[in-house]
């Protein structure tokens, strides 16, 4: 993955690649660090993306929390040559002691 990328071409693979990549999420009223926590597979089922569908979760901090919704993921050091832009719709699956969990799906 690099530059704006096509989600319809993204595959599991590409995102273990970055696991250990800093990621930032970019809203209109600020942005906030966060870190590729769990890269999964999905079920055995047919599915139209090449490698199968697959999750990616995400951490954030305790605070803010986000709500539910579509936002820009920039992957990578900035100026990096392999950084790499997502609008990725993120869901909020859970909290812990370490922050909150936020999951994309692939299918």
């Amino acid at each position: 993955m690099s530059g704006v990328t096509d989600l319809a071409k993204v595959t599991q693979a590409d995102f273990e690649k970055v696991r250990d990549e800093p990621v930032l999420l970019v809203a209109a009223n600020g942005s906030l660090a966060l870190s590729i926590d769990e890269i999964r597979q999905m079920g055995s089922g047919a599915s139209v993306r090449d490698g199968g569908a697959f999750a990616v979760v995400l951490r954030g901090p305790q605070t803010p929390f986000i709500e539910q919704g579509t936002y820009r993921l920039e992957i990578g050091a900035a100026g990096a040559a392999n950084r790499v832009e997502l609008e990725l719709f993120l869901v909020p699956v859970g909290r812990d002691a370490n922050g909150c969990l936020y999951e994309a799906v692939f299918t």
